[in-house]
């Protein structure tokens, strides 16, 4: 499992890597250093005659800059080294490599030092291969000062590709939202260890493709026991996937039992049973309002059903309770709320249910209406329950805004899942999954084309086959929001963006899951 750090996070780990003595400063600057040398010879193949522009900031990201300057200059690539701040500004460590840059023999390699505001001598970076942006790295807190700003502006001008330094200037490094500007960047190389805004909000689409350098931390930090989020990756999911023994039969291999549909919403409760069964539940029923029964069948073939009482309004009524004590007992999981409807006595049903179960409950969709209304049912139930709403949905939970949940997912998922003793999937880009012990797990793929009608109900049938294969709740939503969003992934290689629809993704499963068993999904690349 890897860790997804805040900057103060990181910044705990680098001062007690040197306060250990393990490593020192500018040991951690030169890998680093290396490291972005490396992502630029993967971006430009061979360095040499290539020219190369490297805006540095006077700070450690600064620092990497000039390290990395004296690395391609060596390779052989022509290299001009753009400061935002006067010389003698510079401290530390990044001074050690900025005098290195100085003292580098013509024989060795060409650099040439200007400063950003030295009008009609710095070139334009249309000029260049490519561009490294060092010029303000995590330690960023607000609006980017007059030099810096004018730094971003000349890269959103340019058409060269921009590689950063730990994480795009401007770009905030714990909720990955723009401070004012920021440019976009096709890579980007960050140290030691992944920082949270390189996945959330708008730095998903500003870094470009991240690669994670090996600065020489240490693994056995005190600072990592005190972390408590993490990126979900194929070796996480592929280590709980379910085993299946020679001599197994169906029902020792999941028993899902849904309560799903209403008029005009039977599609919700189809696709939770088929995805349900494509993602290896052994067998499915769905209870239905008895009207509705006959489209189920037709629509349905693996997928069992059973007529139930219904409302006046075509939905689930209370009297469902008295046929499904036997259901209840047979089901490994039970599901919720898919296509149910917003009438009263179906949600008096639901919340009946989640005070008197005691098993697994998924609870999606209109299910999740009644614990808005009456919160308190969570603290009342025996029942384990996993939550999978949207931001709209979220918001009517936690009485937070939708807003506010956009922009701190992580934090407002934990505090909500830990208060309510609940597992908390809040669906999004990206999609981040809660657990009662205020661990919190970020999912990286999938894509805008997943944005369509169905594809929710895709990842409740998911999650709720994981359960019911005996997956506990944590690792049953964890692998079925990698599976999902993978196999939306695959279903985009030959549906695109505009023309994918939720049953597409329910047709790739099968190949998701071969993906994911042979290790070939990819979060990022390790430079080391």
């Amino acid at each position: 499992m890897e860790y997804l750090l805040t900057s103060d996070e990181m910044r705990g780990c680098d001062r007690e890597s040197i306060e250990s003595g393990k490593v020192s400063g500018s040991s951690l600057m030169d890998k680093a250093s290396l490291g972005v040398a490396k992502v630029a010879v993967r971006l430009l193949g061979d360095v040499r005659g290539k020219r190369i522009a490297v805006l540095c900031g006077k700070g450690n990201n600064g620092g990497d800059g000039f390290g990395a300057s004296l690395y391609l200059a060596q390779m052989g690539a022509s290299v001009s080294v753009l400061l935002t701040d006067k010389p003698d500004e510079i401290p530390g460590d990044a001074k050690i490599f900025y005098d290195k840059l100085n003292e580098l023999p013509p024989e060795q390699g060409t650099v040439e030092i200007l400063e950003i505001d030295e009008s009609g001598r710095v070139p334009s970076l249309d000029d260049f291969n490519l561009v490294i942006d060092a010029v303000l790295g995590t330690g960023l807190s607000g609006d980017p000062r007059e030099t810096a700003e004018k730094a971003i502006n000349m890269m959103l001008r340019s058409r060269t590709p921009v590689l950063s330094v730990d994480i795009p200037t401007g770009l905030n490094s714990d909720d990955g939202t723009v401070y004012t500007i920021a440019p976009d960047a096709v890579a980007t190389a960050t140290m030691g260890n992944l920082k949270r805004g390189l996945l959330l909000n708008d730095g998903k689409e500003k870094c470009g493709k991240v690669y994670v350098v090996d600065i020489g931390i240490p693994k056995d930090l005190a600072a990592f026991r005190e972390i408590n989020t993490y990126l979900v990756g194929c070796e996480d999911v592929r280590s709980v996937l379910p085993k299946r023994q020679p001599e197994t039969h169906k029902h020792a291999v999941g028993k899902i039992f849904g309560l799903v549909g209403s008029v005009g919403l039977t599609g919700a409760g189809v696709m939770v049973g088929q995805a349900a069964m494509r993602a290896g539940a052994g067998a499915v029923v769905l209870g239905v309002p008895s009207d509705l029964n006959p489209i189920f069948e037709n629509k349905l073939t693996e997928v069992m059903t059973i007529p139930l009482p219904q409302t006046a309004d075509g939905s689930l009524s209370l009297a469902v309770l008295l046929q499904i004590q036997r259901n209840l007992g047979w089901a490994d999981a039970l599901v919720i709320g898919p296509g149910i409807s917003r009438n009263q006595e179906t949600a008096q049903l639901v919340a009946k249910l989640i005070r008197s179960y005691d098993g697994t409950i998924l609870i999606d969709a209109d299910g999740l209406n009644p614990i808005a209304d009456h919160p308190e049912i969570l603290h009342e139930t025996h029942a384990e329950i996993v939550l999978t709403p949207h931001h709209g949905e979220f918001s009517r939970l936690s009485k937070f805004s939708v807003e506010e949940i956009a922009k701190e997912r992580v934090e407002v998922a934990r505090k909500y899942a830990a208060e309510n003793n609940v597992t908390l999937v809040l669906k999004g880009s990206p999609t981040v999954i809660a657990s009662k012990e205020g661990k919190v797990y970020v999912n990286v793929h999938g894509n805008p084309g997943m944005a369509t009608a169905g594809s929710g109900d895709v990842l409740t049938g998911i999650i709720a086959a994981m359960l019911g294969q005996k997956l506990s709740p944590l690792d049953a939503a964890m692998a079925g929001v990698y599976i999902h969003s993978v196999a939306g992934d695959v279903a985009l290689e030959s549906k695109g963006i505009y023309s994918l629809i939720a049953t597409d993704i329910i047709d790739s499963l099968p190949e998701a899951f071969k993906k994911i068993e042979n290790g070939d999904v990819v979060e990022f690349e390790r430079i080391s």
